[in-house]
C-alpha cells in the first residue's frame, strides 16, 4: 500500500482529485502530513471525512513506523525505524541546550564498510526512497517535549548519502520547503566518506547545505585499512570538498572518527596539517564508541582522553580549527548501526551487500 508521502505534490493532486476531492484539499492534506505529521486520517480535521475515506481505502499516511525507542540517561533518544518490509534503520536524536540535533539514515545498511563502524557490517540491502527519509524527522519531532523543537539535521546515519542522492535530495527538498518541514538549509549538513562525481552533483543542487567529509587519515594507505571500499584518493576527495566550498560558500567539515594507535598518533597529525592546513575548513575529532562484535574481529579501542587532547591540540597549533565531538547515549548503544544490530540481528552468514 503506497503512503501518501511518497507521492509528489502533483500526484498527491492527481489522487484527491481522482478520489472526488478539489486541487485546493491536496494542499490540505499535505500540510497534515509534513507540518503536522499526523498518522491518521481521523486527525486531517479539515478534510472530509468522505474524501479521506477514499484516500485510506487505498493508501497508508506514512511508509514507516518507529518500531523501538532507547532513550539514555543524557537524553540522547535513538530510533530504530521500521519501513513496509520490514527493514529498519536508525536515527538519533541529540539534545543539547537549546540545540536539539537529529541524525538520519539514507540506506538500509551501508555499502562503504568502515572496520569501525556497525552500520556496514554486513553491507548495504538497498536504498531508502525520499519519504522513508524525510519520515524520519516526522518521527523524531513527534518524540520532542513540550518547548522543545528540531534545530539541527546531520544526514550522517547509516548509509552513504552520495550513493543515494535519487532519494536524498528530493526528501531534503520535503525538508527544506517552508510549505514541507520548513527547516533552513543553514541548519542542514550532509556528510561522505569521498565520492567526487557525486559530490558535484550534490553542488550543483538548489538550496546549498552544508558539507561534511568522513575522512579518518589523511595518507592514502591508512585510509584504505581504515575505509575498504575507499577508491578515490585523498588528495581528490579534498579538492572535490574545496569546489564545493568555492561554490556554494559553506565551509566544510573533516570527520575524523579517532582509533587508539591506528589514527591518532603525532605522524598522523602532522599529515592532516600538510592537507588541510592551508583549506578554510573545521576538523572534528569523533573518539570511536565501541562495538563488541568490532572489537572482537578488528581489536581496536577506542583513544585515551589524553590522547584525543593532543591530537587536537597538534592541529590546533598546525592552524587548524578543530572540534572535539563529546560521546552522547554511552548507555544506550552509542555507535551508529549498534541498536540495529541489538534489535534486528542479521542471520549467521549474512553476505556483506
Amino acid at each position: 500500500m503506497t503512503a501518501l508521502t511518497e507521492l509528489s505534490d502533483a500526484e498527491l493532486q492527481d489522487l484527491v482529485v481522482q478520489a472526488g476531492g478539489k486541487a485546493f484539499q491536496a494542499r490540505q492534506v499535505a500540510h497534515w502530513l509534513w507540518k503536522h505529521g499526523v498518522t491518521d486520517y481521523a486527525q486531517m480535521r479539515n478534510v472530509p471525512a468522505r474524501l479521506r475515506d477514499a484516500l485510506a481505502a487505498a493508501h497508508a499516511v506514512q511508509a514507516s513506523r518507529v518500531r523501538h525507542a532507547d532513550l539514555a540517561e543524557d537524553g540522547t533518544e535513538k530510533l530504530l525505524v521500521e519501513f513496509g518490509d520490514g527493514e529498519t534503520v536508525e536515527c538519533v536524536i541529540i539534545p543539547d541546550g537549546e540545540r536539539t540535533t537529529l541524525c538520519i539514515s539514507t540506506q538500509v545498511g551501508c555499502p562503504v564498510g568502515c572496520v569501525f563502524c556497525a552500520s556496514g557490517m554486513f553491507g548495504v540491502r538497498r536504498n531508502l526512497t525520499a519519504a522513508e527519509i524525510a519520515e524520519q524527522v516526522l518521527h523524531a519531532r513527534a518524540r520532542l517535549g513540550e518547548g522543545r523543537r528540531l534545530t539541527n539535521l546531520v544526514v550522517m546515519g547509516m548509509g552513504e548519502p552520495m550513493l543515494n542522492l535519487d532519494g536524498l535530495l528530493p526528501a531534503l527538498r520535503r525538508i527544506h520547503d517552508p510549505d514541507g518541514i520548513g527547516m533552513g538549509a543553514r541548519r542542514i549538513t550532509v556528510s561522505t566518506s569521498g565520492y567526487p562525481r557525486q559530490m558535484e552533483r550534490f553542488a550543483a543542487a538548489d538550496p546549498s547545505y552544508n558539507l561534511a567529509v568522513s575522512l579518518h587519515a589523511a595518507d592514502d594507505r591508512l585510509r584504505k585499512q581504515l575505509v575498504p571500499t575507499a577508491t578515490s584518493p585523498v588528495a581528490e576527495i579534498v579538492a572535490a570538498a574545496h569546489r564545493y566550498f568555492g561554490q556554494k560558500g559553506r565551509e566544510v567539515t573533516y570527520e575524523v572518527v579517532l582509533l587508539d594507535g591506528k589514527n591518532d598518533r603525532p605522524r598522523d597529525a602532522d599529515a592532516m596539517i600538510a592537507l588541510l592546513g592551508q583549506l578554510p575548513c573545521t576538523v572534528n575529532l569523533i573518539p570511536w564508541n565501541p562495538v563488541e562484535e568490532i572489537v572482537a574481529r578488528e581489536g581496536l579501542r577506542r583513544p585515551q582522553t589524553l590522547r584525543v587532547d593532543a591530537f587536537a591540540a597538534a592541529l590546533r597549533a598546525g592552524g587548524l580549527k578543530v572540534t572535539v565531538r563529546r560521546q552522547r547515549g554511552a548507555d544506550r548503544s552509542a555507535a551508529c548501526g549498534q541498536l540495529r544490530l541489538r534489535q534486528s540481528p542479521p542471520p549467521a552468514g549474512a553476505p556483506a551487500g
